[in-house]
Protein backbone atom coordinates (compact mmCIF):
# COMPACT_ATOMS: atom_id res chain seq x y z
CA UNK A 1 0.00 0.00 0.00
CA UNK A 2 0.99 3.67 -0.26
CA UNK A 3 1.46 3.89 3.54
CA UNK A 4 3.94 1.00 3.54
CA UNK A 5 5.78 2.44 0.54
CA UNK A 6 6.21 5.72 2.40
CA UNK A 7 7.58 3.93 5.46
CA UNK A 8 10.05 2.08 3.24
CA UNK A 9 11.18 5.34 1.61
CA UNK A 10 11.71 6.84 5.08
CA UNK A 11 13.80 3.77 6.07
CA UNK A 12 11.31 2.96 8.83
CA UNK A 13 10.55 -0.41 7.22
CA UNK A 14 12.53 -2.67 4.90
CA UNK A 15 11.81 -5.74 2.78
CA UNK A 16 13.96 -8.71 3.70
CA UNK A 17 13.40 -12.33 2.60
CA UNK A 18 9.89 -11.43 1.45
CA UNK A 19 9.12 -10.07 4.92
CA UNK A 20 8.50 -6.51 6.04
CA UNK A 21 10.71 -5.62 9.01
CA UNK A 22 10.18 -2.49 11.09
CA UNK A 23 13.05 -0.33 12.31
CA UNK A 24 13.68 -1.24 16.00
CA UNK A 25 13.58 2.35 17.27
CA UNK A 26 10.40 3.08 15.31
CA UNK A 27 8.81 -0.14 16.59
CA UNK A 28 9.62 0.77 20.19
CA UNK A 29 8.12 4.24 19.76
CA UNK A 30 4.94 2.79 18.28
CA UNK A 31 4.63 0.29 21.13
CA UNK A 32 5.07 3.01 23.74
CA UNK A 33 2.49 5.21 22.03
CA UNK A 34 -0.09 2.41 21.69
CA UNK A 35 0.33 1.42 25.35
CA UNK A 36 0.20 5.06 26.52
CA UNK A 37 3.75 4.79 27.78
CA UNK A 38 4.88 8.12 26.36
CA UNK A 39 7.25 9.92 28.77
CA UNK A 40 6.90 13.51 29.92
CA UNK A 41 3.47 14.15 28.41
CA UNK A 42 1.33 13.43 31.41
CA UNK A 43 -0.76 11.11 29.26
CA UNK A 44 -1.11 8.64 32.13
CA UNK A 45 -1.79 11.36 34.67
CA UNK A 46 -5.07 12.88 33.46
CA UNK A 47 -7.51 13.72 36.22
CA UNK A 48 -10.95 15.28 35.92
CA UNK A 49 -10.69 18.81 34.56
CA UNK A 50 -13.58 20.86 35.96
CA UNK A 51 -12.59 24.06 34.10
CA UNK A 52 -11.87 22.57 30.69
CA UNK A 53 -12.33 25.17 27.92
CA UNK A 54 -14.71 24.37 25.08
CA UNK A 55 -13.43 23.09 21.76
CA UNK A 56 -14.80 26.22 20.09
CA UNK A 57 -12.70 28.41 22.40
CA UNK A 58 -9.57 26.34 21.71
CA UNK A 59 -10.19 26.43 17.93
CA UNK A 60 -10.79 30.19 18.04
CA UNK A 61 -7.48 30.67 19.87
CA UNK A 62 -5.62 28.62 17.24
CA UNK A 63 -7.30 30.44 14.37
CA UNK A 64 -6.79 33.96 15.76
CA UNK A 65 -3.16 33.35 16.77
CA UNK A 66 -2.23 31.88 13.39
CA UNK A 67 -3.96 34.63 11.44
CA UNK A 68 -2.26 37.27 13.62
CA UNK A 69 1.08 35.79 12.59
CA UNK A 70 0.17 35.79 8.88
CA UNK A 71 -1.13 39.36 9.22
CA UNK A 72 2.45 40.51 9.86
CA UNK A 73 3.31 39.41 6.33
CA UNK A 74 0.46 41.13 4.48
CA UNK A 75 0.32 44.49 6.28
CA UNK A 76 1.81 46.93 3.76
CA UNK A 77 1.64 49.92 6.11
CA UNK A 78 4.58 49.89 8.60
CA UNK A 79 2.48 51.81 11.14
CA UNK A 80 0.03 48.91 11.25
CA UNK A 81 2.80 46.50 12.13
CA UNK A 82 3.94 48.74 14.95
CA UNK A 83 0.43 48.74 16.43
CA UNK A 84 0.03 44.95 16.56
CA UNK A 85 -0.61 44.27 20.26
CA UNK A 86 1.68 47.24 20.96
CA UNK A 87 4.61 45.01 20.06
CA UNK A 88 4.15 42.46 22.85
CA UNK A 89 6.56 39.57 23.40
CA UNK A 90 4.66 37.15 21.16
CA UNK A 91 4.63 39.62 18.24
CA UNK A 92 8.34 40.40 18.58
CA UNK A 93 9.12 36.68 18.76
CA UNK A 94 7.06 35.94 15.65
CA UNK A 95 8.89 38.69 13.76
CA UNK A 96 12.25 37.19 14.76
CA UNK A 97 11.16 33.72 13.61
CA UNK A 98 9.88 35.07 10.29
CA UNK A 99 13.25 36.78 9.90
CA UNK A 100 15.11 33.55 10.72
CA UNK A 101 13.01 31.76 8.09
CA UNK A 102 13.83 34.55 5.57
CA UNK A 103 10.16 35.42 5.08
CA UNK A 104 10.77 39.07 6.01
CA UNK A 105 13.74 41.43 6.11
CA UNK A 106 14.04 44.26 8.62
CA UNK A 107 15.80 47.56 8.12
CA UNK A 108 17.96 48.07 11.27
CA UNK A 109 17.81 51.87 11.03
CA UNK A 110 14.07 52.38 10.41
CA UNK A 111 12.81 49.04 11.83
CA UNK A 112 10.54 48.76 8.80
CA UNK A 113 9.70 45.25 7.64
CA UNK A 114 9.45 44.05 4.04
CA UNK A 115 8.15 40.67 2.90
CA UNK A 116 10.51 38.62 0.72
CA UNK A 117 9.70 36.45 -2.31
CA UNK A 118 10.02 33.43 -0.02
CA UNK A 119 7.50 35.06 2.33
CA UNK A 120 5.00 35.53 -0.50
CA UNK A 121 5.30 31.84 -1.41
CA UNK A 122 4.78 30.93 2.26
CA UNK A 123 1.44 32.81 2.30
CA UNK A 124 0.07 30.62 -0.48
CA UNK A 125 1.12 27.26 0.97
CA UNK A 126 -1.58 24.85 2.20
CA UNK A 127 -2.22 25.18 5.95
CA UNK A 128 -0.30 22.06 6.97
CA UNK A 129 2.79 23.03 4.96
CA UNK A 130 2.59 26.52 6.45
CA UNK A 131 2.67 25.11 9.98
CA UNK A 132 5.63 22.86 9.18
CA UNK A 133 7.58 25.66 7.43
CA UNK A 134 6.98 28.11 10.29
CA UNK A 135 7.91 25.59 13.00
CA UNK A 136 11.14 24.65 11.22
CA UNK A 137 12.02 28.35 11.37
CA UNK A 138 11.07 28.34 15.05
CA UNK A 139 13.28 25.32 15.76
CA UNK A 140 16.28 27.13 14.28
CA UNK A 141 15.37 30.27 16.22
CA UNK A 142 14.89 28.62 19.61
CA UNK A 143 18.18 26.69 19.36
CA UNK A 144 19.97 30.07 19.51
CA UNK A 145 18.15 31.29 22.63
CA UNK A 146 20.04 31.33 25.90
CA UNK A 147 16.81 31.23 27.94
CA UNK A 148 15.84 27.82 26.47
CA UNK A 149 18.48 25.14 26.89
CA UNK A 150 17.20 22.83 24.17
CA UNK A 151 18.86 21.83 20.91
CA UNK A 152 17.00 21.40 17.63
CA UNK A 153 16.49 17.65 18.05
CA UNK A 154 14.96 18.07 21.52
CA UNK A 155 12.55 20.75 20.30
CA UNK A 156 11.47 18.56 17.36
CA UNK A 157 10.99 15.61 19.70
CA UNK A 158 8.78 17.72 21.94
CA UNK A 159 6.73 18.92 18.94
CA UNK A 160 6.21 15.34 17.73
CA UNK A 161 5.06 14.28 21.19
CA UNK A 162 2.67 17.21 21.26
CA UNK A 163 1.27 16.28 17.85
CA UNK A 164 0.14 12.85 19.11
CA UNK A 165 -1.96 14.22 21.96
CA UNK A 166 -5.70 14.85 21.72
CA UNK A 167 -7.17 18.21 20.74
CA UNK A 168 -8.96 19.87 23.67
CA UNK A 169 -7.69 17.39 26.26
CA UNK A 170 -5.92 18.99 29.22
CA UNK A 171 -2.43 17.70 30.10
CA UNK A 172 -0.50 18.62 33.27
CA UNK A 173 2.50 20.91 32.86
CA UNK A 174 4.26 19.39 35.88
CA UNK A 175 5.44 16.50 33.68
CA UNK A 176 7.44 18.91 31.52
CA UNK A 177 10.97 20.15 32.05
CA UNK A 178 11.61 23.85 32.63
CA UNK A 179 12.87 24.28 29.06
CA UNK A 180 9.81 22.49 27.65
CA UNK A 181 7.55 24.80 29.66
CA UNK A 182 9.31 27.78 28.11
CA UNK A 183 8.74 26.32 24.64
CA UNK A 184 5.10 25.73 25.59
CA UNK A 185 4.67 29.47 26.27
CA UNK A 186 6.14 30.19 22.83
CA UNK A 187 3.77 27.71 21.17
CA UNK A 188 0.79 29.38 22.82
CA UNK A 189 1.65 32.59 20.96
CA UNK A 190 1.49 30.68 17.65
CA UNK A 191 -1.79 28.94 18.51
CA UNK A 192 -0.42 25.38 18.87
CA UNK A 193 -1.52 25.10 22.50
CA UNK A 194 -4.08 26.85 24.68
CA UNK A 195 -3.07 28.09 28.13
CA UNK A 196 -5.38 30.09 30.38
CA UNK A 197 -2.37 31.93 31.83
CA UNK A 198 1.41 31.55 32.06
CA UNK A 199 1.20 29.66 35.36
CA UNK A 200 -1.57 27.27 34.23
CA UNK A 201 -1.24 23.71 35.50
CA UNK A 202 -2.71 22.31 32.27
CA UNK A 203 -2.15 22.88 28.58
CA UNK A 204 -4.53 22.01 25.74
CA UNK A 205 -3.19 21.05 22.26
CA UNK A 206 -4.98 22.60 19.28
CA UNK A 207 -5.55 21.39 15.72
CA UNK A 208 -2.37 23.25 14.68
CA UNK A 209 -0.29 20.89 16.83
CA UNK A 210 -2.22 17.87 15.58
CA UNK A 211 -1.55 18.88 11.95
CA UNK A 212 2.09 17.83 12.33
CA UNK A 213 1.00 14.19 12.26
CA UNK A 214 -2.49 14.33 10.70
CA UNK A 215 -4.14 15.21 7.39
CA UNK A 216 -4.71 18.65 5.88
CA UNK A 217 -8.50 18.30 6.05
CA UNK A 218 -8.58 18.46 9.85
CA UNK A 219 -6.60 21.67 9.93
CA UNK A 220 -8.52 23.31 7.08
CA UNK A 221 -11.77 22.77 8.93
CA UNK A 222 -10.33 24.72 11.88
CA UNK A 223 -8.57 27.55 10.05
CA UNK A 224 -10.93 27.71 7.10
CA UNK A 225 -13.93 28.90 9.10
CA UNK A 226 -12.70 32.50 9.06
CA UNK A 227 -11.66 32.51 5.42
CA UNK A 228 -15.04 32.41 3.69
CA UNK A 229 -15.60 30.67 0.36
CA UNK A 230 -14.36 31.60 -3.10
CA UNK A 231 -16.07 31.14 -6.45
CA UNK A 232 -14.04 31.54 -9.65
CA UNK A 233 -15.92 31.70 -12.95
CA UNK A 234 -14.63 30.74 -16.40
CA UNK A 235 -14.68 34.48 -17.23
CA UNK A 236 -11.99 34.97 -14.52
CA UNK A 237 -14.44 36.82 -12.29
CA UNK A 238 -13.90 36.01 -8.60
CA UNK A 239 -16.52 36.20 -5.86
CA UNK A 240 -15.42 35.69 -2.24
CA UNK A 241 -17.91 35.35 0.61
CA UNK A 242 -15.75 36.74 3.39
CA UNK A 243 -15.41 39.65 5.80
CA UNK A 244 -11.84 38.70 6.75
CA UNK A 245 -9.50 41.66 6.17
CA UNK A 246 -6.63 39.17 6.06
CA UNK A 247 -8.08 37.18 3.16
CA UNK A 248 -8.99 40.36 1.29
CA UNK A 249 -5.35 41.45 1.51
CA UNK A 250 -4.24 38.03 0.25
CA UNK A 251 -6.64 38.17 -2.71
CA UNK A 252 -5.48 41.70 -3.48
CA UNK A 253 -2.03 40.25 -4.23
CA UNK A 254 -3.27 38.60 -7.45
CA UNK A 255 -6.84 39.86 -8.05
CA UNK A 256 -8.10 43.24 -9.24
CA UNK A 257 -10.73 43.96 -6.59
CA UNK A 258 -13.68 45.88 -8.10
CA UNK A 259 -16.10 46.35 -5.23
CA UNK A 260 -16.82 45.21 -1.69
CA UNK A 261 -20.12 44.56 0.04
CA UNK A 262 -20.83 43.27 3.57
CA UNK A 263 -19.47 39.68 3.68
CA UNK A 264 -18.76 39.77 -0.09
CA UNK A 265 -16.06 41.01 -2.44
CA UNK A 266 -15.99 40.83 -6.25
CA UNK A 267 -12.96 41.11 -8.49
CA UNK A 268 -11.29 39.85 -11.65
CA UNK A 269 -8.12 37.80 -12.12
CA UNK A 270 -6.32 39.86 -14.77
CA UNK A 271 -3.01 39.41 -16.55
CA UNK A 272 -1.66 42.58 -14.94
CA UNK A 273 -2.61 41.49 -11.38
CA UNK A 274 -1.13 38.01 -11.89
CA UNK A 275 2.08 39.39 -13.43
CA UNK A 276 2.47 41.64 -10.39
CA UNK A 277 2.05 38.61 -8.13
CA UNK A 278 4.64 36.67 -10.14
CA UNK A 279 7.09 39.57 -9.78
CA UNK A 280 6.64 39.36 -6.00
CA UNK A 281 7.64 35.68 -6.02
CA UNK A 282 4.16 34.12 -5.97
CA UNK A 283 3.86 31.19 -8.38
CA UNK A 284 0.95 30.17 -10.57
CA UNK A 285 0.72 26.85 -8.69
CA UNK A 286 0.61 28.76 -5.41
CA UNK A 287 -2.37 30.80 -6.61
CA UNK A 288 -4.10 27.66 -7.90
CA UNK A 289 -3.59 25.83 -4.61
CA UNK A 290 -4.91 28.80 -2.64
CA UNK A 291 -8.07 29.06 -4.75
CA UNK A 292 -8.60 25.29 -4.50
CA UNK A 293 -8.14 25.34 -0.75
CA UNK A 294 -10.79 28.04 -0.28
CA UNK A 295 -13.15 26.98 -3.08
CA UNK A 296 -16.89 27.21 -2.40
CA UNK A 297 -18.51 23.78 -1.82
CA UNK A 298 -20.94 24.43 -4.69
CA UNK A 299 -18.18 24.80 -7.26
CA UNK A 300 -18.37 21.80 -9.58
CA UNK A 301 -15.34 19.57 -9.16
CA UNK A 302 -13.68 17.62 -11.96
CA UNK A 303 -14.49 13.92 -11.51
CA UNK A 304 -11.01 12.81 -12.62
CA UNK A 305 -8.78 15.39 -10.90
CA UNK A 306 -11.05 16.48 -8.04
CA UNK A 307 -10.15 20.10 -8.83
CA UNK A 308 -12.75 22.85 -8.42
CA UNK A 309 -10.95 25.64 -10.30
CA UNK A 310 -12.09 25.88 -13.96
CA UNK A 311 -9.37 24.28 -16.16
CA UNK A 312 -9.28 27.33 -18.44
CA UNK A 313 -8.39 29.58 -15.48
CA UNK A 314 -5.73 27.23 -14.11
CA UNK A 315 -4.14 26.79 -17.53
CA UNK A 316 -4.12 30.53 -18.23
CA UNK A 317 -2.35 31.19 -14.91
CA UNK A 318 0.36 28.71 -15.91
CA UNK A 319 0.66 30.28 -19.38
CA UNK A 320 1.11 33.75 -17.88
CA UNK A 321 3.91 32.41 -15.70
CA UNK A 322 5.59 30.74 -18.69
CA UNK A 323 5.27 33.97 -20.65
CA UNK A 324 7.03 35.89 -17.91
CA UNK A 325 9.76 33.25 -17.58
CA UNK A 326 10.40 33.48 -21.34
CA UNK A 327 11.89 36.96 -20.93
CA UNK A 328 14.74 38.16 -18.73
CA UNK A 329 15.03 41.88 -18.05
CA UNK A 330 18.54 43.23 -17.50
CA UNK A 331 19.96 46.75 -17.45
CA UNK A 332 21.89 47.71 -20.58
CA UNK A 333 23.28 50.66 -22.55
CA UNK A 334 22.88 51.03 -26.32
CA UNK A 335 25.96 52.34 -28.16
CA UNK A 336 25.35 54.02 -31.55
CA UNK A 337 26.85 56.57 -33.98
CA UNK A 338 30.43 55.28 -34.04
CA UNK A 339 32.94 57.63 -35.71
CA UNK A 340 34.35 54.90 -37.98
CA UNK A 341 34.21 51.21 -38.76
CA UNK A 342 37.59 50.79 -37.08
CA UNK A 343 36.35 52.30 -33.82
CA UNK A 344 33.22 50.12 -33.91
CA UNK A 345 35.39 47.00 -34.28
CA UNK A 346 37.73 48.04 -31.45
CA UNK A 347 34.84 48.65 -29.03
CA UNK A 348 33.18 45.39 -30.10
CA UNK A 349 36.36 43.37 -29.46
CA UNK A 350 36.88 45.12 -26.12
CA UNK A 351 33.33 44.30 -24.94
CA UNK A 352 33.68 40.68 -26.07
CA UNK A 353 36.98 40.36 -24.21
CA UNK A 354 35.48 41.94 -21.06
CA UNK A 355 32.37 39.72 -21.27
CA UNK A 356 30.05 42.74 -21.10
CA UNK A 357 28.53 42.50 -24.61
CA UNK A 358 24.79 41.71 -24.58
CA UNK A 359 23.80 42.18 -28.23
CA UNK A 360 25.23 43.44 -31.51
CA UNK A 361 24.08 44.47 -35.00
CA UNK A 362 27.04 44.76 -37.35
CA UNK A 363 24.96 46.06 -40.25
CA UNK A 364 23.68 49.09 -38.31
CA UNK A 365 26.70 49.22 -35.96
CA UNK A 366 24.70 48.92 -32.75
CA UNK A 367 26.01 47.46 -29.48
CA UNK A 368 24.12 46.70 -26.25
CA UNK A 369 26.45 46.44 -23.24
CA UNK A 370 26.10 46.09 -19.48
CA UNK A 371 26.46 49.13 -17.19
CA UNK A 372 29.98 47.90 -16.35
CA UNK A 373 30.81 47.71 -20.06
CA UNK A 374 29.49 51.23 -20.62
CA UNK A 375 31.75 52.57 -17.85
CA UNK A 376 34.71 50.82 -19.51
CA UNK A 377 33.90 52.42 -22.88
CA UNK A 378 33.56 55.84 -21.25
CA UNK A 379 36.99 55.52 -19.61
CA UNK A 380 38.58 54.41 -22.91
CA UNK A 381 37.12 57.41 -24.73
CA UNK A 382 38.33 59.79 -22.00
CA UNK A 383 41.81 58.32 -22.29
CA UNK A 384 41.79 58.75 -26.09
CA UNK A 385 40.77 62.41 -25.74
CA UNK A 386 43.66 63.06 -23.34
CA UNK A 387 46.13 61.54 -25.80
CA UNK A 388 44.78 63.61 -28.69
CA UNK A 389 45.14 66.83 -26.68
CA UNK A 390 48.86 66.25 -25.91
Amino acid sequence: SEAINRLVRLNLMRLENEQLLMDPNFRTSIQRFVTNDTPNTGINDISVDKNMPSLDKISAHARDSWERMLQLLVDDDPSLRQSHDTKNKDTKRVEKILEFAEYIVQDPSSEEIAITSKGFRFLFLPHRKQVWAFLLGYVRYVSHLKEVRLNEQEVLRFLFRLSHLSVGQGYPTKQLTEAERQVLLHLRGFGLVFLKRDSSKRYYPTALAMSLSSTENTLSSTLGQTHGKIIVETTFRLVAYTDSSFQIKILNKFVRLDYRLPNLIVGVITKHSVMEALRNGITAEGIIMYLEQHAHPQMKRNLKTGRALPPTVAEQLRLWQKERERFTVTKSHLLTDFESDDKYRRILELMQAEGTLQWQNDEKQLLAVTPEGFEKVRKVQQEERRRSQR
